[in-house]
């Protein structure tokens, strides 16, 4: 299973200055009496401490290494100057005794200091982990996907590959949730084994799980996919077999945001899915030719169209769709200014079915949807909607993506996007932007100025 990487061992080499620094003025000690009992010879004794600072700067403890360098430092300092500028020869006996008590408190209070950081870094590292797998959380995968995405934008490779068990809902629901904990911890378990050191597996929420594979080209991201899949197909579970789907997405210029890369990664995963399970797909090549390009006007700037200020607010039925409670609340009290009707929820699941079980005058005017979402993604959900109502108007929402002014999306959807955090007035703009908008992106007449 992934870990946390841990502390480098010793070098030898360490080991064996340490061992000889040792030996050392022992025996000088026995060969050199005189000397060693004088003022300048005391200094042989200064080797003694190189095993202390060699063992304290390999071992992660580099307070102790600089406190216990720096009483080398003084005593080295006091013998030069001595021999250099023959000057009276100082009380020896004073000078190591204050030196001494220096190393003493540096050293005990580097040590503290040391074990407070050990316990900051355990405390960020439980932080960033799944409790129920053992492998790296959402946040963490957030993070690395952040930062190899930015490497692949300056020239790395980098593949996502996204895991989902199949039929999971029915483990739980006829087996019971302890042997559904079970099989995600069997299939965390295998699809750690199967990660190289360099890359990152992770749950993202639910069933769902992701791999982040830098240096990776399409076919060897397929590779260890169907290497998972097959593993786990043929792990004796007690209750039967257990499949997964996945889907693999391939960085390509012009995505703009991990998300979108994700989000690719997701669309191929929605197709393994619809095409029976138990497969590995691979998303299109990304071509901007292929994506619903937005029309100017509804690309956010950050500020809002002249034309809001003078045109009557249209009132509409908009969905929030968020796992951030917090957030939909907010943006609840924000769209209340144009008297919206307003209904939300943090499970992409229940809008569908929401969706589904409504009439043509009970669906939504405006769809409003953070783009990844636990269990299921904003635009999963939206691919499925979309089978239902193709005429969709959809805004995603993201705290990661800087620049987007494309998004792929159903032919005739009106879809564009807001960067997190969201501005009143950008907000307001933008719904009333894409209420005026028919599908196909053909903005329509501005209403008339009340």
């Amino acid at each position: 299973m992934q870990e946390f990487p841990r502390k480098p061992p010793v070098p030898p080499r360490a080991l064996a200055i340490s061992i000889g620094a040792l030996v050392v003025p022992v025996v000088t000690v026995y060969s050199f009496p005189d000397w060693t009992s004088s003022g300048g010879g005391m200094l042989i004794w200064l080797t003694a401490l190189i095993p202390a600072f060699l063992l304290s700067y390999h071992r992660g403890l580099q307070g102790v290494a600089v406190a216990l360098a720096g009483g080398m430092a003084v005593i080295t300092a006091t013998q030069v100057s001595v021999v250099v500028f023959e000057i009276a020869e100082p009380n020896w006996t004073l000078l190591i005794s204050i030196v001494a008590a220096y190393l003493a408190v540096s050293i005990g209070i580097a040590t503290l200091a040391e074990v407070l950081r050990r316990e900051r870094q355990a405390a960020e590292e439980l932080a960033l982990i799944d409790r129920l797998t053992g492998l790296p959380n959402r946040r963490h995968l957030e993070d690395t996907l952040e930062r190899e995405f930015a490497a692949a934008e300056r020239g790395s490779s980098l593949a996502v590959v996204l895991f989902d068990l199949d039929h999971f809902k029915q483990v739980n629901d006829q087996q019971g949730h302890a042997t559904g904990d079970m099989t995600l911890q069997v299939f965390a378990r295998i699809l750690g084994t199967n990660t190289r050191n360099e890359n990152l597996s992770g749950r993202l929420g639910g069933e769902e799980f992701v791999s982040v594979l830098r240096d990776t080209d399409t076919d060897s991201a397929i590779n260890f996919a169907q290497r998972v899949l097959d593993q786990m197909r043929d792990w004796p579970l007690r209750w039967g077999r257990q499949t997964v789907s996945a889907g693999v997405a391939h960085y390509q210029k012009g995505m703009g945001s991990y998300e979108l890369l994700l989000g690719e990664a997701d669309r191929a995963l929605y197709r393994a899915k619809n095409g029976g399970r138990d497969m590995v797909c691979v998303a299109a090549p990304y071509e901007q030719s292929a994506t619903v390009a937005l029309p100017r006007e509804l690309a956010t700037t950050g500020e809002p169209p002249r034309e809001a200020a003078v045109a009557k607010p249209l009132s509409a039925r908009i969905w929030i769709v968020d796992d951030d409670a917090a957030l939909r609340s907010l943006l609840k009290q924000m769209l209340v200014e144009d008297e919206h009707e307003l209904w939300d929820t943090g499970d992409a699941r229940e809008a569908i079915q929401r969706f589904a079980d409504a009439s043509p005058a009970e669906r939504p005017d405006i769809i409003l949807t953070d783009v990844i979402m636990p269990v299921m993604t904003g635009m999963r959900m939206i691919d499925q909607i979309a089978t239902i109502s193709p005429d969709l108007k959809v805004i995603y929402m993201s705290g990661y993506v800087q620049s987007v002014i494309e998004w792929q999306g159903p032919p005739a959807s009106v879809v564009t996007f807001l960067a997190k955090p969201i501005k009143l007035e950008v907000l307001l703009s933008t719904v009333q932007r894409v209420l005026r908008t028919v599908p196909g992106g053909a903005p329509a007449a501005p209403a008339a100025p009340a």
